[in-house]
């Protein structure tokens, strides 16, 4: 039985227990896993490995002259799209899309509820024990939400939100048949007629060369002024420069970001002197189940990949996604 080299960079997203490192042994015996921490790994690790789980520097990837398959525990593959990474014909790559769909659309929720019912403005007013009552500006049941990018994420944010009486608006690359969670669906042809009804706006699309700046200076003139902008996809969608403005202005009402450019935003930064704005650190994405998560989708991966079959989230190149 042939011995395929297995590499796994272990992290907050994916770290597997000693009954799923048993699993994988008794299943699959011809597979021999090196396990080191994300960072720890060394060039020999690369230069051997014919299958790699994590998210090695892509500048590593010549070395991986073994490589068959890549297959991430993150959602975002746009550093890892560029077949000239590799040391010869790019491996298959495959992400972790469907993972972590549940517990972002939850953190954006809570962040739209958050601006809506003035828990920030309250909290601050602990600090000096203020009593002091703020209504919304509109009923959640009356708001209309758009969302960029109906993929596992976009999708489960809508079907949450409608739980809360929203209006959906939602925009994808392709035009495909409405589904039922969704009040309007469209391409991005319709985001400029979309955003201009917008009272949230949730950003959950990809980061590919489409998509970059995807909410510009332009696009963001079109919100209302009571709108609030969620950004969970990559800090590249937006023109960070063109939000700052527009927050300190008041030209729109607030933010909630949980990606921005660059990661970690630097300290002195004027984003994080803003009261209208909410910023966590690439965090929406955790939940204890993660490392479960993404273990079983490699598992399955596995089987089909030793198979030779199509396998799950397969990234196709020269879309980037």
């Amino acid at each position: 039985m042939r011995t395929i080299n297995t590499l796994f960079l272990t992290g907050s997203h994916f770290c597997p227990d000693e009954q799923e490192l048993a699993t994988l042994a008794s299943l699959y015996p011809q597979v021999n896993v090196t396990s080191v921490g994300m960072l720890a790994y060394t060039s020999r690790h690369i230069e051997q490995a014919q299958i790699v789980v994590g998210l090695p520097k892509p500048e590593d990837l010549k070395l991986a002259a073994n490589l068959r398959w890549l297959q991430t525990p993150s959602s975002g593959v746009s550093q890892y799209v560029d077949p000239a990474l590799y040391a010869s014909v790019p491996p298959l790559l495959t992400n972790a899309r469907g993972t972590y769909g549940k517990q972002i659309a939850d953190h954006i929720i809570g962040m739209i509820i958050a601006f809506n019912h003035n828990l920030l403005c309250y909290h601050d007013q602990m600090k000096t024990r203020n009593w002091k009552r703020h209504f919304p500006v509109k009923d959640l049941w009356e708001s209309t939400l758009v969302i960029v990018g109906l993929g596992d994420i976009g999708t489960q944010l809508a079907l949450r939100a409608k739980a809360h009486g929203l209006r959906v608006l939602a925009v994808k690359r392709t035009a495909t048949e409405k589904p039922p969670y969704v009040d309007e669906l469209g391409t991005e042809s319709e985001l400029d007629a979309f955003l201009a009804q917008a009272d949230y706006v949730a950003l959950c699309a990809a980061s590919t060369q489409q998509t970059e700046h995807l909410l510009d200076a332009r696009r963001i003139s079109l919100l209302p002024e009571r709108a609030y902008v969620f950004n969970v996809g990559r800090g590249n969608l937006i023109d960070q420069h063109a939000l700052a403005e527009a927050l300190q202005t008041g030209r729109i009402s607030g933010a909630g970001l949980d990606v921005t450019t660059p990661e970690p935003l630097p300290v002195d930064h004027i984003l994080w002197t803003l009261d209208n704005v909410l910023i966590t650190p690439h965090a929406s994405g955790l939940s204890p189940s993660d490392p479960h998560q993404v273990f079983s989708l490699f598992l399955k991966n596995l089987d089909l990949f030793l198979q030779d079959k199509p396998m799950i989230n397969l990234i196709d190149y020269s879309r980037a996604y």
